[in-house]
């Protein structure tokens, strides 16, 4: 059984001793944990005080590899949007000089302005230690973004 451990920071929380933590969670339990949060209402705290964060992360106990999921405060649309940073080691190509030059660097997996469902997506991958798509989402993003 994969087992994690959470931790959650609310934007009334002005320091990172003030945030929830949980440990050996399972798969279903983070899940539900995650469903559960009320991020509209997390969002509308975050513009009242100014600098409060909404943090959602997740260690794997096992491998001791993490997703750190953040709330943006002002997304560009009206729905919710979220970022995802994680110490998910990956090798992206790289092109340097004019583009003629390939080579191979070691980056990590992370996503930019995700919405709600793809955020969901992405931690049920991670809960499930499908890691191998987090890192081919990646970098077919990656690709497509050069």
């Amino acid at each position: 059984m994969t087992i994690f451990d959470l931790e959650i920071r609310h934007p009334h929380h002005h320091s990172d001793s003030e945030a929830e933590f949980m440990e050996d969670m399972a798969a279903q339990d983070l899940m539900a944990k995650f469903n559960a949060m009320n991020w509209k209402q997390l969002q509308i705290l975050m513009l009242q005080m100014r600098g409060g964060k909404a943090v959602f992360t997740v260690t794997h106990q096992a491998s001791n590899q993490a997703v750190k999921i953040s709330l943006i405060e002002l997304p560009d649309t009206g729905a919710l949007a979220f970022n995802l940073e994680s110490d998910i080691e990956v090798q992206a190509v790289q092109k340097n000089l004019f583009g003629l030059l390939k080579y191979k660097a070691a980056d990590y997996v992370q996503f930019r302005h995700l919405s709600l469902p793809a955020t969901r997506s992405y931690l049920e991958a991670f809960s499930r230690q499908q890691l191998d798509q987090l890192k081919q989402d990646y970098l077919q993003r990656c690709a497509a973004a050069v």
